[in-house]
């Protein structure tokens, strides 16, 4: 049976569960949404001990100033996010799916780690409104597990007629929690992650290969040497070899040092659509010999060659394909036009007049890394910069470093067996990126979330203190509108690229 048909059908009894206990209601077991909350009153004794004590207090107060930090701080992002889709082609438009934090929608987050840390994650958040509103006289009506075919998470429910009627600094105790804890917690697992990295060892020469479209070479070879030339990953760019030629490839494959044979020079990976390399009939895999019968050695030869052309230019064009030769008249096109119509959000001023071939290629149709820089920027993320830093960290998943994959695990040595290491540190990893995201998510002021709760309270008080008349009203109304505003920045990231 195919595999979507067997998900689709755990789906459907999923769901006829869930219509099966709305119609029985149950007393311990009840629908939330999509998903089943089993609650008890088990353990929230002790949950109301722990919270009496006097450190909660303090942490709480600690929690009301960590969340409206980050709020201020994700909002300063989602503005930002908003200017940076202008211009954004359709093609690049972000997918609504990765604006969902679920493991097997969002199609960044592994499924099985992904479980575990919302797993942590939500069970830690739900466990912080409890210890503050234990610590403030507030009951404890019941908790559970939160079950979506698997369990998703936990949940402490308070006694929400008591908790309104608290003071506004106790709800905000209450209320910024959760966000506070997940923020604290993803800092915890961010440190324990570096320190795990840092204690890799990587090879001291050679070219880690990332990606390969070439028979010949897989990712996860470190390449040492090609035709007899050791080789770094930045000197592939400038290697004086013929193109065209089989040389040898002495590399490193499954801890074995192997030799094989690859076509050197540049291979055509991409043509784009609408340039004059499409319509001359250039296709991938054909490897570049010569322009205007200048050889092309490297992408350094090419990338000079093509900086010294200008806008309708004729070239001449020497390819190989299986042992044939190809030959094209072209003429280029202005590069700056040509990214105004389809890439507006990539295009320079520096491009006007410059000649446009629109292909993409790369050195035996490879890409490399050093293996020594990597290890080096996920064990120091922030020596160029905290906010450079935090930004190459969170988007490992999308330049596909996490979880790491197996081409990354054969090539470093790890100080135990790396069967248990790498799992670690990558749940390390999305511990630290699930508990980020659920704490920024639920710090943004947007009711009915922590943060929309706690900016609510915090502008009625203000208010009050200064004797505005009808603050509670004006505080509402001031929490919609920035409700609103929240909500259109986070639809405006997915829906403007794809109308305009």
């Amino acid at each position: 049976m195919p595999w979507l048909t067997i998900i689709l059908l755990i789906f459907l009894f999923w769901f006829l569960i869930i219509l099966y206990v709305s119609k029985k209601k149950y007393r311990i077991i009840r629908p939330y949404g999509p998903a089943l909350m089993i609650s008890t009153t088990r353990g929230k004794d002790y949950i109301e001990k722990w919270g009496k004590k006097s450190f909660w207090s303090k942490y709480g107060l600690f929690s009301i100033v960590l969340t409206l930090i980050f709020m201020v701080l994700t909002m300063a992002l989602l503005f930002w996010e908003a200017i940076l889709v202008i211009g954004l082609p359709k093609s690049l438009a972000p997918s609504p799916l990765a604006a969902i934090g679920l493991p097997g929608i969002n199609p960044f987050i592994p499924i099985t780690y992904g479980i575990v840390a919302i797993i942590v994650a939500v069970v830690l958040h739900e466990l912080s409104h409890g210890l503050q509103s234990a610590n403030n006289d507030i009951n404890i009506k019941s908790m559970g597990i939160l079950l979506f075919i698997v369990p998703i998470g936990a949940f402490v429910e308070p006694d929400e007629e008591k908790l309104a009627k608290s003071k506004r600094k106790i709800r905000m105790k209450v209320f910024s929690a959760g966000p506070s804890t997940n923020i604290v917690v993803s800092f915890v697992f961010l440190v324990l992650f570096i320190l795990m990295v840092s204690l890799v060892s990587s090879p001291s020469n050679g070219a880690l290969v990332t990606y390969s479209g070439n028979q010949s070479i897989k990712a996860g070879d470190l390449l040492l040497s090609i035709d007899g030339i050791n080789v770094t990953s930045s000197s592939i760019n400038y290697i004086n070899i013929d193109p065209g030629k089989l040389v040898p490839l002495n590399l490193i494959r499954d801890s074995s040092i192997k030799q094989v044979y690859s076509i050197s020079g540049l291979w055509v990976n991409n043509v784009l659509q609408g340039s004059p390399a499409y319509s001359a009939g250039i296709k991938d895999g054909e490897v570049l010999i010569s322009i205007n019968n200048i050889l092309i050695r490297n992408y350094s030869y090419f990338n000079s060659f093509m900086e010294n052309t200008t806008a309708g230019e004729n070239i001449f064009l020497h390819f190989i394909f299986n042992g044939k030769d190809l030959y094209y008249n072209v003429t280029l096109i202005d590069k700056y036009k040509f990214y105004e119509n389809y890439y507006p959000n990539y295009n320079s001023p520096s491009y006007k007049g410059k000649g446009f071939l629109g292909v993409s290629m790369a050195y035996m149709n490879s890409t490399f890394s050093d293996p020594k820089g990597i290890i080096s920027m996920l064990s120091n993320p922030f020596s160029g910069g905290i906010l450079q830093g935090f930004i190459f960290i969170i988007t490992l998943p999308f330049i596909g470093l996490s979880p790491f994959p197996s081409y990354f695990q054969s090539v470093y040595l790890t100080p135990f067996s790396p069967i248990l290491f790498w799992p670690i540190a990558n749940i390390f990893y999305w511990i630290f990126w699930i508990n980020l995201m659920l704490g920024l998510t639920n710090a943004l002021p947007l009711l009915p979330l922590d943060g929309g709760y706690v900016l609510k309270d915090m502008i009625s008080g203000l208010l009050e203190r200064y004797k505005v008349m009808k603050n509670e009203s004006i505080a509402n109304g001031v929490s919609i509108a920035l409700s609103l505003l929240v909500l259109f920045l986070i639809l405006w990231q997915f829906i403007y690229p794809r109308i305009f």
